[in-house]
């Protein structure tokens, strides 16, 4: 037999809101807390990876004003796995000072270093392109304001 998944759940865990202050709540986080407390070293650092990986993912779908560069997201990585960014940058076959000119935002990331980083932190290169075209965008937007507004379909057409 064939479930409907499409059906609006009528009660349950996800319809009702949860009292933190019961018994029930506190057993469950009692519990949630020792599974965290249990986890291997190699299973928390998959954690934070896989977090820094959500941060680049929701700072490209927020409405963020403060700008965070694709440096920012490779010097958490860098940080988490605790590589030094001279060791990484021999090791991806960059200049150090060039690779530190892209961690502080003094030069782009360009296509065949994004493939680099989506192959090394196993994430897709374009996540690293389209960080770097929010953010180069969100400049151009923010300095030449005055400049864009003069354009327009209407005067265009008429």
């Amino acid at each position: 037999m064939k479930r409907n998944n499409s059906a609006e759940p009528k009660s349950g865990m996800l319809t009702n809101s949860m009292d933190t202050g019961t018994s029930e709540f506190k057993d469950f986080q009692a519990i949630l807390l020792n599974i965290a407390k249990n986890r291997s070293e190699a299973q928390k650092k998959e954690i934070e990876l896989l977090s820094i990986k959500f941060q680049m993912q929701d700072y490209l779908e927020s409405e963020e004003t403060e700008l965070k560069l694709p440096g920012y997201f490779l010097k958490e990585y860098l940080k988490t796995l605790d590589i030094p960014q001279k060791k990484f940058a021999h090791y991806i076959e960059m200049n150090p000072s060039n690779f530190n000119k892209i961690i502080k935002g003094e030069r782009p990331i360009n296509y065949e270093l994004a493939i680099i980083l989506g192959e090394i932190f196993n994430n897709d290169a374009m996540l690293w392109i389209k960080i770097q075209a929010k953010n180069e965008l969100k400049k151009i937007q923010k300095s030449k304001t005055r400049r864009f507004s003069n354009y327009s379909l209407k005067d265009l057409i008429s």
